[in-house]
C-alpha cells in the first residue's frame, strides 16, 4: 500500500519593508521574511531546490520582493559555483574540499530570480579572502563553516579570478564578505 504525502503548507511572513518599485509601483521590496519558522534577511546564504540536480544550489540573497496583487514572492540570488560544475576549468588549480566560487563577471543572467519558496534552508559559507575589505573569520567561524570561498568564477570569461571590483551584479562587494560582529 502506498501512502500519499499531504502537500506541505509553507508558513510564511514578510519582515521589514524597504521600498516600492515597478512601473506601477506595485512591487514591495523587503529586507527580511520568515519561512517555516526560519528568519531570512538580505545577504543570507541559502540552499535552493535545483530540480534534477543531486546537490542543491547555494546562493546569497541579494533582493527580496513581492507583488501583493498576484501574491508572488521572489528572491534574487547571487550563485556560488561548486567546483564540480566547472571541473574542466580547474586543471592544475588546487581547491579546498569545501570550496565554492562566487559567480561574478559581466554577463546576462549572473544573478538568478527564484520563487522565494525554492529556499530549502540556510547555508554557512565563510569568506577566507585576504581582501582588506573582508573581515577575517574567527577560528570558530572557520571550523563551523559548511563551505568557504575566497575566489570568484567570472561567468562571462569562464575563468577563476581572485580579485573583484567594488560591486558584483550591482551589489556592493562588502555584502558578499563576512559580516562584522
Amino acid at each position: 500500500m502506498t501512502i500519499k504525502e499531504e502537500p506541505k503548507t509553507l508558513e510564511f511572513k514578510w519582515g521589514i519593508k524597504r521600498g516600492k518599485g515597478g512601473k506601477k509601483r506595485d512591487i514591495q521590496f523587503y529586507e527580511s521574511f520568515t519561512l517555516n519558522g526560519v528568519d531570512y534577511s538580505l545577504f543570507d546564504t541559502v540552499y535552493l531546490k535545483s530540480g534534477a540536480q543531486p546537490e542543491p544550489h547555494i546562493g546569497k540573497i541579494i533582493k527580496i520582493w513581492g507583488t501583493p496583487s498576484d501574491k508572488t514572492r521572489k528572491i534574487k540570488i547571487q550563485r556560488f559555483i561548486r567546483p564540480c560544475e566547472i571541473s574542466k576549468l580547474l586543471t592544475g588549480i588546487k581547491i579546498y574540499y569545501n570550496e565554492l566560487f562566487l559567480s561574478c563577471g559581466d554577463c546576462t543572467g549572473l544573478a538568478l530570480i527564484n520563487p522565494l519558496e525554492s529556499i530549502t534552508g540556510k547555508c554557512n559559507v565563510v569568506c577566507i579572502s585576504k581582501d582588506s575589505r573582508n573581515p577575517q573569520p574567527s577560528d570558530e567561524a572557520f571550523r563551523k563553516a559548511g563551505f568557504v570561498f575566497y575566489r570568484y568564477f567570472d561567468v562571462g570569461q569562464c575563468k577563476i579570478v581572485e580579485e573583484v571590483d567594488d560591486k558584483i551584479a550591482g551589489v556592493e562587494v562588502k555584502n558578499f564578505f563576512n559580516k562584522t560582529a
